[in-house]
């Protein structure tokens, strides 16, 4: 999990470490990520075919299921190299076992801005701007937005989150509305509902990424994935 610096000097903790040691909370940076040389365009996975509830306009922030199944809300930031680990591996696994037979919904909020700074990076705000771009433009082609960018995701290190790059990645996962989605990038706006999630998320307790909200208890998602089935099970089941 990423998590806010108390510290200037960043640590680097490679993935496999971090997965071998997942049930820590606490870490000093989110440094790692792996630059792909070459596009990954094989984007077809769960993910990128979870369903879109039947009128997404009524959601400012980006939902597969029905908008009627009870919610588990995923806390990301674009830039986490942690959260391309989650998004590329479990996260299509709940999609397949929960979202798609309709138990629950899922919703994906970007964090990117803790206690009032930009988290993991300056542009880390203009990535998020770029997500609900994408929702709020073209709703239909967010989630192969989604799997494209955490599968081709540079490194947390660079600050790669340019206007340009995202829009990039809009064309080649498919976005039909470049231009619109440009223009709102560029007049930020979804800086509010931006703010609005990282209030959100400090009230949860989340002061990291990823992080999962699932009927009102914050859990890491790389932590203990029996433990995250069953909460999401005793979610749908009203228990």
């Amino acid at each position: 999990m990423a998590q806010k610096s108390t510290n200037s000097n960043y640590g680097l903790l490679t993935r496999r470490r971090f997965l071998a040691t997942s049930g820590v909370v606490a870490l000093s940076g989110c440094l790692g990520g792996e630059n792909n040389e070459s596009p990954n365009t094989d984007v077809d996975g769960p993910v990128a075919n979870a369903p879109v509830p039947d009128d997404p306009t009524s959601a400012t922030y980006a939902m597969t299921g029905s908008a009627d199944q009870p919610t588990v809300t995923y806390y990301g930031n674009w830039k986490c190299p942690y959260c391309a680990d989650f998004s590329m591996g479990f996260l299509g696994n709940i999609v397949t076992d929960y979202v798609e037979p309709g138990d629950i919904s899922l919703q994906f909020r970007s964090l990117a801005y803790i206690d009032g700074k930009p988290f993991l990076g300056p542009d880390a705000p203009r990535a998020a701007q770029a997500g609900l771009a994408a929702w709020n433009v073209d709703p239909e082609t967010y989630w192969p937005y989604h799997e494209y960018v955490f599968a081709n995701q540079p490194p947390e290190s660079e600050t790669w989150a340019t206007t340009d790059k995202l829009v990039s990645f809009a064309e080649e996962a498919g976005v039909t509305e470049t231009g619109q989605f440009r223009t709102k990038i560029q007049e930020q706006a979804y800086e509010s509902p931006i703010w609005q999630t990282s209030q959100v998320a400090a009230d949860a307790d989340v002061s990291g990424t990823p992080a999962l909200i699932i009927d009102g208890e914050t859990v890491n998602p790389l932590s203990d994935e029996q433990r995250i089935r069953t909460l999401i099970e005793q979610l749908a089941d009203g228990s």
